[in-house]
């Protein structure tokens, strides 16, 4: 009989989510810092892999010469063919 271990499983898990969400489709946003009042989001536009939501958000900071420490923020929302934000990632 063949035996895993919790950790193993887990890993494993882990990894075939992760490949999963480098090949999914995201809808990419950008929230301005808590000091902007109102709050303010910005579509970033589609892209495809969770690194490239995360560089997409981190592209559109630097473009406003905003430091990580400015509290900038953004929502990978996952697209599928029922829904444009099926699950939200960071």
């Amino acid at each position: 009989m063949l035996r895993i271990s919790t950790f193993a499983l887990a890993l494993l898990l882990t990894s075939c989510v992760e490949e999963d969400l480098e090949k999914a489709q995201f809808n990419a946003y950008f929230y301005y810092p808590l000091t902007t009042s109102p709050s303010k989001e910005e579509y970033l536009g589609q892209v495809v892999g969770i690194s490239a939501c995360q560089n997409a958000a981190g592209a559109r900071a630097r473009s406003l010469n905003m430091s990580p420490s400015s509290q900038w923020s953004y929502i990978c929302c996952k697209k599928t063919s029922q829904s444009e934000c099926e699950t939200k990632h960071k």
